[in-house]
């Protein structure tokens, strides 16, 4: 059933609560740290196929109460970047930051971008489509990242339900050439080189962010929906790629957390239908965020004038 969302509720932590009551709100207690297995067979990986495909790496218990949320919202019609209102999809991301290290190379900075996906068993149901998270370079001289998507499944992901599908690095010439913009970026010219990624439910992968991929096609002959989310991360020391660079165990409050899930829905508005409500919403969010950081960087200039 389709809920309304207006602006009292999205600022209401009680609303969050109560919708979704197995999960917390700024409860700032620390995540686990997932054990990264065969860190050398990772980074040789990603460095010639451009991705990593690890099962097994987020507990079931875990997958499964995120999905229930991911489920809620969407039967509520409320966008899904709104999962990222709760501790539980922060503390995921932070969970997995030894892959991030071991992928990146060391310290890094939290993107503000994520997302969240369920794709129902239909035909009318995909993925996002075929894309680049970057344009411009986003891989050393050896292919080794320098940004990072981190993606991860809370459902299996089948063929039939829009799985993600990759132009392994090696098959890219885009690659060879290190140009990732202009016309025909998107394009895959031979289609057998096209590899589809399913995975079972507690997977991540990750993928460097020149790497084309896409979320495939669903089908009504799928048995489940395909539900995971996807966070973004660079190198600590390269310059922003998006601002505002996040230290990545920051404990965010609800404000915070709000006008990031508002640029999302933004920035985003290109890959799926959006209502203009929302979208007034989402600008009015984050407007108010960026005037009130501005501010603040205003007060603390000041302060150091005078002294």
């Amino acid at each position: 059933m389709s809920l309304t969302l207006t602006v009292e509720h999205i600022e209401d932590p009680e609303f969050w609560r109560e919708f979704n009551p197995e999960f917390s709100i700024e409860a700032e207690r620390p995540a686990p740290r997932f054990a990264v297995s065969d860190p050398d067979g990772l980074l040789e990986t990603i460095r010639t196929e451009g991705y990593v495909r690890v099962p097994g790496v987020v507990p079931e218990e875990s997958f499964q109460s995120v999905r229930r949320c991911i489920e809620r919202l969407h039967e509520a019609g409320i966008p899904l970047a709104f999962a990222f209102v709760y501790d539980e999809l922060w503390e995921l991301f932070q969970s997995v930051s030894g892959y991030v290290e071991t992928l990146l190379g060391g310290e890094y900075w939290l993107l503000p971008a994520f997302w969240a996906w369920y794709v129902p068993p239909s035909d009318d149901a995909a993925g996002w489509r075929p894309h680049r998270d970057r344009g411009n370079l986003a891989v050393d001289d050896d292919n080794t990242p320098e940004s990072l998507t981190v993606w991860l499944a809370f459902s299996e992901a089948t063929t039939l339900n829009g799985c993600i599908h990759v132009l392994p690095l090696h098959a890219d010439d885009r690659f060879t050439y290190r140009v990732f913009a202009g016309e025909g970026r998107d394009m895959v010219f031979q289609p057998q080189n096209i590899r589809a990624l399913p995975a079972p439910a507690g997977s991540l992968m990750a993928w460097n962010q020149n790497l084309l991929h896409w979320g495939g096609r669903a089908s009504r002959l799928a048995t489940n929906p395909r539900c995971s989310a996807a966070m973004e991360f660079q190198r600590a020391d390269i310059p922003p790629v998006q601002v505002p660079a996040i230290e990545p165990n920051s404990a965010l409050t609800l404000d915070e957390r709000l006008a990031l899930i508002a640029k999302q829905i933004l920035q985003y508005e290109h890959m799926y239908p959006l209502a203009p409500d929302i979208a007034a919403t989402a600008a009015s969010l984050w407007e108010r965020f960026i005037a009130s950081v501005k501010e603040q960087l205003a007060q603390e200039g000041d302060g150091d004038t005078s002294g």
